[in-house]
């Protein structure tokens, strides 16, 4: 049987460019035109003015080598700079620009906001092409494992300890002072020892502050968080997509275990990348559900949302009155007003105690408080169980089904192209800068599958010609 033969590597060909060697319908030529129509109405990339010194390469063409890798699961700065000289399409898209892999690497770390601005840009095009339509937002969260290590982490009682140890050696040395002229090394001990005492108070107040539990020494803005492949240190990525394509809308980060706080700081995030244009709806799973926001969302925003409920944590049946603004329970007991103040998470909240529960017959079902039965009635109680009548409906219900179906495609994408390892940042800014560079790349793909070449470069060179 006969053999293709390969065509002999010396063979000088005329006629040729770097041009024929990528394909017509290539993904580079839209991630080019992208990246060109973009910057052009966008300042976020123009390049300082700088007549000292070497020139800086263009900020254009590391966004579009980025775009690229990620869509090709290639994210490490070594790996890129490899591909600026071994791969056509990257050659083509850098115009074999070469920068080494501290250009790239500098330029993810170094420019947050632009990226930012790049990405409202691009959603401006996806708005105005009818890609991204912003009537439905669906949110969604996932864990994401840090670039940390998961040796030489402290809670708060351990560096409690440690502190306590670094002051009992530093009053040591002080008196040892007073013992010994020759102290030029107990100085020097003495300084290290207070230079370590302040960060350790340092990382105290930031765990306060951020309420966490645990100092991650490798990555401190990132947590301890239990995730599908164990407890580890990482961040909680949040991601809001759009019900028309599936495309990202938003994306945040945070270092809470935990979505409860993130529905309100999503659905902001939301309306600022859709340029101020407010959805219809908002739907999200029962994580985010937080009735004081949800309330605030509806009435305030004029905003339909659905957040599936959490169960009711009751124990006992109780009636309430609201014309006497009292309880009523299974046992014909009444529980009365007593006193209104704060919970735990700042919540105005109002408590009802029964003085009858003496000689009740089921009153070690009930309560073990020798003083009674205690009822809690948030101020926005009524509020409250009109949600969950609305969240019991098959409208509703639908709503949190399809969620899935939307949110979960851009989350999947997005972690497999992360891979194992998924965050090569450390901080949570540089890490928020990670998860919109890729998720611009997602989008980016999502609707050159959706259109193909031809249209999708129609409406770019379209879109170009429009007036900014």
């Amino acid at each position: 049987m006969s053999e293709i033969i390969p065509s002999s590597r010396y063979q000088q060909e005329l006629f040729s460019s770097l041009d024929d060697q990528v394909e017509a319908d290539s993904i580079v030529r839209i991630i080019d035109k992208v990246v060109d129509v973009i910057s052009k109405e966008s300042s976020s990339l123009k390049e300082k003015q700088n007549d000292v010194g070497r020139p800086e390469y263009p900020k254009r063409e590391l966004l579009k080598l980025y775009l690229y890798g990620y869509m090709n699961r290639v994210k490490s700065s070594r790996k890129l700079e490899r591909e600026c000289k071994v791969n056509i399409e990257v050659m083509w898209l850098m115009g074999k620009l070469q920068p080494d892999h501290w250009t790239i690497s500098r330029f993810r770390k170094e420019n947050t906001e632009e990226i930012k601005g790049i990405i409202k840009s691009f959603n401006k095009f996806l708005i105005g092409s009818g890609y991204l339509e912003g009537k439905t937002i669906v949110i969604d969260g996932t864990k994401l494992k840090a670039n940390a290590s998961s040796s030489r982490n402290m809670n708060i009682e351990e560096i409690s300890e440690r502190l306590e140890d670094i002051e009992n050696k530093i009053v040591y040395y002080l008196e040892s002072f007073n013992q010994n002229d020759e102290f030029d090394q107990e100085k020097e001990k003495l300084i290290e020892l207070r230079k370590e005492k302040e960060e350790l108070e340092e990382q105290i107040n930031q765990l306060k502050k951020q309420n966490k539990k645990v100092y991650v020494k490798t990555d401190p803005d990132s947590n301890i968080i239990r995730t599908k492949e164990g407890t580890r240190a990482a961040y909680n990525a949040q991601i809001s997509c759009d019900l028309k394509h599936k495309l990202i809308v938003a994306t945040d980060v945070s270092s809470q275990s935990n979505d409860f706080k993130q529905l309100d700081n999503m659905y902001k995030n939301s309306k600022e990348m859709l340029l101020g244009k407010k959805p219809e709806e908002v739907i999200a799973d029962a994580g985010y559900y937080s009735p004081d926001t949800i309330q605030k969302i509806e009435e305030d925003e004029q905003v339909n949302t659905f957040v599936a409920e959490l169960p009711e944590q009751t124990k006992g049946e109780f009636k309430y009155d609201k014309q006497e603004d009292e309880y009523t329970c299974s046992q014909g007991k009444r529980l009365k007003f007593e006193k209104q103040k704060l919970n735990t998470r700042s919540r105005q909240t109002r408590y009802y105690r029964c003085n009858e529960c003496s000689g009740c017959p089921i009153k070690n079902q009930c309560t073990t408080s020798s003083k009674g039965r205690i009822k809690i009635r948030y101020i926005n109680q009524d509020f409250r169980d009109s949600y969950r009548e609305k969240m019991r409906d098959e409208q509703s219900r639908e709503k949190i089904r399809i969620r899935k179906t939307i949110v979960e495609h851009p989350i999947g994408t997005i972690k497999l192209w992360l891979g194992k390892n998924p965050l090569l940042l450390r901080g949570i800014e540089k890490v928020k800068t990670e998860i919109r560079l890729v998720s611009l790349s997602y989008n980016l793909l999502r609707i050159y599958n959706i259109d193909g070449f031809s249209t999708l470069m129609s409406k770019l060179n379209n879109y170009a010609l429009q007036p900014t």
